[in-house]
């Protein structure tokens, strides 16, 4: 199944369906769905297949043109680049609400920016708003799709009519590589959207001050030095106690699938504000998930020049005293809002990535493992404990297994020991180690 290069952008008001519609071709999950007006704030990506052709979905916020609402004149400030590149616009409205003049702007809106467009109708349930979905000519549109997308109907239609405006021939645009994907975490209001748009050099992302903007993820393929990475912006998390919409749970939930998604985290915090208790349970879910980590200290530009050294070690002391199981990732200083530190966070992503895939020859790794061993020997008060060999069995994360005669004589705080051995040899920064223990077969009781 190759990508065509043909690229679909749902548009149109709030609460018409086009997030479901989004969710159904794409035959995923992956947009907000909720009778929330306004839940769906950013563009959305995906691939829908169909009769052997793979088209880009692209979903976006719905459009408000009131211009006190500072979000909604963002969206619409975003939307134009992407309807003028789109090579089919679908512009989805609702036939249980009829035709309201906020259709027709946005029709207008549409026309100003490309004439590759047709009307959506959605929720027709039955043969009388059947009738009713095609008053909608009146609006002055060719080509109109009667659909009810909560019901699967009129859906293939759509489909169809896309498949006849590709060309037939297409070069495959899709690309085998696995690409590292690095998802950006942390509390509501710390700069995450900045960040990303600083990484990917386009205001892809909503910017405002206001906490809570990014309410779903939204997946970008940068490159950067000739390499590929999937940047993931997610959902500001928030203590549950203060989370009141069900809109804002799904999003946080969002958030932790990314990060069990992600290959990389990198973790934001504000300057200012420093680590809260909320940081210390969002690195340990990344560090639970084993995910290569990177802390990203941002707001920077907001300390004066005099104290940044030693504020920079406050942060490395309160890291190594009390978040003490993740002292080996690195924190970076930035000011993403003025692109800086941007050049050395990006050399700290690669470094981690090549600690997080990073393997031992396995006799380098066995002379570390004898000469711990030696230094430290295991020690078991159930009986004599022997260690054998290591060895590493993956990468990403580093993985290895210790072969003992009992392994439940073995005491967690030596497999710490081996992994302080491990990061003073090797480093693996910014990468979490995965230890186990394996009994040697036909070990016999000692």
């Amino acid at each position: 199944m190759k990508n065509t290069g043909f690229t679909m952008v749902i548009v149109g008001r709030e609460n018409v369906g086009k997030s479901s519609l989004f969710n159904k071709l794409i035959n995923q999950q992956k947009a907000i769905v909720d009778d929330w007006p306004g839940v769906t704030r950013d563009k959305l990506y995906g691939e829908c297949d169909w009769e052997g052709h793979t088209m880009n979905v692209v979903d976006t916020g719905g459009i408000l043109f009131e211009e006190s609402d500072v979000i909604k004149s963002l969206i619409v400030k975003q939307i134009k680049p992407v309807l003028k590149a789109a090579d089919l616009v679908l512009f989805v409205t609702d036939v249980q609400a009829g035709i309201i003049p906020d259709d027709s702007r946005i029709l207008d809106f549409i026309k100003k920016c490309t004439d590759k467009y047709v009307l959506v109708v959605n929720k027709v349930d039955n043969d009388k708003l059947q009738q009713d979905a095609y008053e909608f000519y009146n609006m002055g549109v060719d080509k109109i799709f009667p659909v009810s997308v909560t019901h699967s109907i009129g859906l293939d239609d759509i489909l169809d009519y896309a498949v006849t405006l590709i060309p037939e021939e297409t070069e495959d645009v899709s690309k085998a590589d696995e690409t590292t994907k690095i998802a950006l975490i942390g509390k509501e209001n710390v700069g995450k959207s900045s960040l990303f748009n600083a990484l990917v050099e386009e205001e892809r992302s909503i910017v405002t001050d206001i906490p809570g903007t990014t309410r779903d993820t939204v997946d970008t393929k940068i490159e950067i030095n000739g390499q590929s990475f999937l940047l993931l912006d997610t959902a500001g998390i928030k203590k549950r106690n203060r989370i009141k919409a069900k809109v804002e749970q799904f999003s946080i939930g969002r958030a932790f699938m990314n990060i069990q998604k992600a290959n990389i985290v990198i973790h934001i915090v504000d300057a200012i504000e420093g680590i809260q208790e909320i940081d210390k349970k969002i690195l340990g879910y990344a560090f639970e998930n084993f995910k290569g980590m990177i802390i990203a200290v941002n707001k920077w530009d907001l300390v004066s020049p005099e104290k940044r050294e030693a504020l920079r070690k406050e942060y490395d002391d309160y890291l190594k005293q009390n978040i003490n199981f993740i002292n080996f990732v690195p924190i970076v200083f930035i000011s993403a809002l003025k692109e800086m530190g941007i050049e050395k966070l990006i050399d700290t992503i690669f470094l981690v990535q090549n600690q997080y895939n990073f393997r031992v020859k396995t006799s380098v790794l066995n002379k570390v493992f004898r000469e711990a061993i030696y230094d430290r020997n295991p020690s078991s008060k159930s009986g004599q404990l022997k260690a054998y060999y290591m060895t590493q069995v993956r990468t990403a994360p580093p993985t290895f297994v210790v072969f003992v005669n009992k392994k439940e004589r073995l005491h967690f705080s030596y497999l710490r020991y081996l992994e302080n051995r491990l990061r003073s040899s090797f480093g693996f920064e910014g990468a979490p180690i995965k230890l186990k223990i394996k009994q040697r077969e036909n070990e016999q009781n000692t």
